[in-house]
């Protein structure tokens, strides 16, 4: 079911607030799922000089359905690529009481999309005004519970292909053929921006670039 903003905002706050079940710290994890599951699945960032750690984070008030982070992050990580942040009620331990989900990395690029029988034969999202361009990678996911329309699945990093102003395609590869689209079905999509690093480095996030976003919902 739908919920208006007021909602939204509390449900938000709920989640800053909380003791047990706030966001009260962010993780890095690899190119690899996090999943939504009680525990992440492996693949958050260990070891470095100086250690890697989840950092703290604090929030402003919700409004119009999100809530953004008011202090700027700045995350040592060993080398490796990393293509997601995750959200977490404590700073250590990964046994069922502290994962609460996880944000595509650089993911400001986000949306709506359907695909309807038309898409189904063309494997074409439309998205107006979408903002995406081949080569980005970005990910999907269900819209109100709903199933994702057949041939996608939350959680993988597709490329985007033969996109246009207000359509666009996925594929599993940079530059390769378009998933086939089995069924008609709504979702939401996020740019993601993997980083990579050859060395130890930092992963940096901007106060107000950490977006709650319930707008989905």
């Amino acid at each position: 079911m739908p919920f208006n903003d007021t909602a939204k905002n509390a449900a938000l706050d709920a989640l800053d607030e909380s003791a047990t079940a706030g966001i009260k710290y962010i993780g890095v994890h690899t190119v690899t799922d996090p999943g939504t599951g009680t525990t992440a699945n492996s693949g958050e960032a260990s070891g470095g000089s100086p250690t890697y750690a989840r950092v703290a984070v604090t929030w402003g008030a919700s409004a119009s359905g999100q809530k953004t982070n008011t202090n700027a992050l700045t995350i040592d990580v060993p080398a490796g690529s990393y293509a997601f942040l995750t959200l977490w009620n404590a700073q250590t331990l990964n046994s069922g009481t502290q994962y609460l989900g996880h944000l595509p990395l650089n993911g400001t690029v986000k949306g709506f999309g359907t695909i309807d029988s038309s898409g189904v034969t063309s494997d074409a999202i439309q998205s107006a005004a979408h903002g995406l361009a081949d080569g980005d990678r970005v990910m999907v996911f269900n819209v109100f519970g709903e199933s994702l329309p057949g041939g996608l699945t939350e959680g993988t990093i597709y490329y985007v292909v033969s996109s246009t102003t207000d359509t666009f395609k996925v594929s599993l590869t940079s530059g390769g053929s378009a998933v086939n689209a089995t069924s008609q079905g709504e979702l939401y999509f996020q740019k993601v921006i993997p980083e990579t690093f050859n060395a130890q480095g930092q992963i940096t996030v901007a106060a107000g670039a950490l977006v709650l976003d319930a707008t989905a919902l």
